[in-house]
């Protein structure tokens, strides 16, 4: 009985551990800034789009990782001027 339960822990341990290893991860606040004031756009902006998809755990609206930021933030940009 101990040995089922050692190695349901060591399983959900394990399963844990690979979540995080695959968790998406964002840019830095500089690096997001950077982009956006290269892009013309005021760092301020840049702030607003990067706790917006920090709050969001940098997944989109459907749930699914963002892959590449910049090209979220260029759609980003793109939404504000049109």
């Amino acid at each position: 009985m101990k040995f089922g339960f050692y190695q349901t822990f060591k399983t959900m341990i394990h399963v844990q551990s690979e979540q995080l290893m695959t968790r998406p991860l964002g840019p830095g606040l500089e690096e997001v800034n950077k982009f956006f004031t290269a892009n013309d756009f005021p760092a301020e902006e840049g702030e607003v789009f990067f706790f917006y998809y920090q709050a969001m755990d940098w997944r989109n609206e459907n749930g699914m990782p963002v892959r590449d930021w910049r090209a979220a933030a260029s759609d980003w940009i793109y939404n504000l001027d049109h």
